[in-house]
């Protein structure tokens, strides 16, 4: 035999190259286009199962002179014997060539299929000598370019060929298409290999319900309409869907192409379809695509860096006044306070025996002026430092806290006749001072607001939920409102007037800021006239000793 063309058969590329060049070989040697077509799918249908179940498979096209006679013959030989498992295939390819030849040697193995040339007697060796030279030299072509190319040759195909033998050898052609065949009322009656080891089964009929099963739910709807539109105007068909894979159960991206076969007076005799797979089209799009979207993004927060900067300009600035301020509440307003603390008290003991009531009422209210102003300016400067104070924790007892602040408050406790229970609270890593300022305001508000008929009950308990520390304390006061429950940590808030009940509206705020130094939050709960609960919520890990009993 003279070798022709060699094709090394590793993967489904080496497949459709080799039927392609055995395409390209009968039509050189003068084969009619179903002869080509029959060999060529002959050829693949045995070089898919030495892909398959074969290790080194090559096939080899060539043509053997045997006296005046010429043969197309192609070889596929391998170093394993896979012809026990494609017994199938080589039946097949015996119905579309003249011969086939399979020989055993040991583990190797060779099958030859052979096709007597019509014109032997005109093809010379210059000739033979020249198919080989132009396989030598054929340019590359990309496996895309050769699945459209063979796609369009089958649908020509399609359009010429009736319901016969040369149908059924068009549709087992072995390119990596999925291929099915449906007769006029859309029931599947062939489809290949490739359909059935996607899907893993073959579906019934051309119709919305059998397909159902492998096809994507969010595409099911348009694919029933589409399909439904072309059977009823027979009319091709074209779409992209989502079919599911049976091996990995993922969806993957197809072009499904259903033509409609016609006789000579244009009525439909069967329908022929076709699936591509383009999902590694549509990752590219989809790359491509997330592409600009990263782009746009990183624009974007480009614009946000360049804010954040700003903002980070202001905050300095901001952080500037507020030291200034500070220090003016610390140093500067304090000054004046203190002198007309002097004066007043000159005024009361100097004067006093020559002032009337009007003279008097006149000193007190000066007096208690300048205490509610040293009261807030006092509170502002706490609030200030809060605001630009990093804290040094350290184990803090807070039953040791309470109790130090339950006698703090010793006086209006036993004025108000009120009672403190203390549950069992935890040891926390935090900053001594400002805790005790954090629960000795609550503790403070909760003797402020309680009511003027019923000594109060103020109860502070801990408990762990949800792997946070949760501390309350709860009184027995006139309450608030569901609508203020988060006004009321505001700065200068107040729900109701000094003369009611004294006080800056700061010290909430003051509450609030603490909590958030120590990496928790804070909110409040109430019955207007039954109670207010203001629970303070840290991490679990703060905690140094819970010792904490349900």
């Amino acid at each position: 035999m003279k070798e022709i063309v060699q094709v090394k058969l590793d993967n489904e590329m080496d497949l459709i190259l080799a039927h392609k060049r055995a395409m390209k070989l009968c039509e050189m040697t003068g084969f009619s286009l179903i002869v080509q077509t029959s060999i060529a799918t002959a050829i693949s249908e045995i070089a898919r199962c030495a892909i398959e179940y074969g290790k080194e498979a090559v096939l080899v096209l060539g043509i053997e002179s045997m006296g005046v006679k010429k043969f197309f013959k192609a070889m596929i030989r391998d170093k394993t014997d896979f012809s026990l498992r494609c017994t199938e295939a080589c039946s097949f390819a015996k119905r579309l060539v003249d011969d086939i030849e399979i020989i055993r040697n040991g583990k190797e193995i060779s099958i030859t299929l052979q096709q007597q040339l019509n014109f032997s007697g005109t093809l010379t060796e210059g000739k033979i000598e020249s198919f080989a030279n132009y396989f030598k030299t054929e340019p590359p072509v990309s496996a895309y370019d050769e699945i459209r190319r063979k796609n369009l040759q089958l649908q020509e195909l399609a359009e010429k060929l009736k319901e016969s033998e040369n149908d059924y050898r068009f549709l087992t052609d072995t390119l990596p298409l999925m291929m099915f065949s449906a007769n006029t009322r859309g029931i599947i009656s062939y489809s290949n290999k490739w359909l059935q080891d996607f899907f893993g089964f073959v579906p019934k009929e051309l119709s919305q319900a059998t397909w159902q099963a492998v096809i994507h739910p969010q595409d099911f709807s348009s694919f029933g309409k589409d399909i439904a539109y072309a059977v009823a105007k027979g009319t091709a068909f074209n779409g992209q869907y989502r079919f599911r894979q049976k091996s990995t159960g993922n969806y993957l991206w197809h072009i499904i192409t259903v033509i409609p076969l016609k006789n000579e007076k244009e009525i439909i005799t069967r329908w022929i379809g076709f699936i591509v797979d383009i999902s590694a089209q549509k990752q590219v799009d989809q790359t491509l695509k997330d592409n600009r979207e990263l782009k746009e993004i990183q624009q974007q927060l480009f614009q946000n860096q360049s804010e954040l900067q700003q903002k980070v300009i202001e905050l300095n600035r901001s952080n500037y006044e507020l030291e200034q301020f500070a220090h003016l509440a610390s140093h500067d307003l304090q000054e004046p306070l203190r002198k007309l603390f002097f004066y007043t008290d000159v005024l009361k003991k100097k004067y006093n025996a020559n002032l009337d009531t009007s003279g008097h009422n006149m000193l007190n209210n000066m007096t208690l002026a300048a205490g509610r102003m040293k009261e807030l300016i006092s509170d502002l400067l706490s609030y200030s430092q809060l605001q630009q104070q990093k804290l040094k924790f350290e184990p803090v007892d807070l039953n040791d806290i309470i109790n130090e602040i339950i006698k703090d408050l010793d006086i209006i406790i036993k004025e108000k006749k009120a009672t403190v229970n203390i549950g069992n609270l935890p040891v926390l890593n935090g900053h001594p001072l400002r805790l005790r300022q954090l629960f000795t305001n609550l503790i403070s508000n909760a003797l402020k607001y309680s009511k003027q008929d019923t000594p109060p009950v103020i109860e502070v308990t801990a408990s762990i939920e949800n792997e946070n520390i949760l501390i309350r304390v709860k009184d027995n006061g006139i309450g608030f409102e569901e609508q203020y429950r988060e006004k009321i940590f505001g700065l200068f808030e107040r729900l109701h007037t000094r003369d009611q009940f004294p006080g800056t509206g700061i010290g909430l705020s003051i509450c609030k800021r603490i909590v958030e130094l120590h990496n928790g939050s804070i909110e409040a709960d109430s019955v207007p006239n039954e109670y207010a609960i203001f629970s303070v919520t840290l991490p679990v890990t703060n905690a140094v000793d819970a010792l904490i009993e349900e």
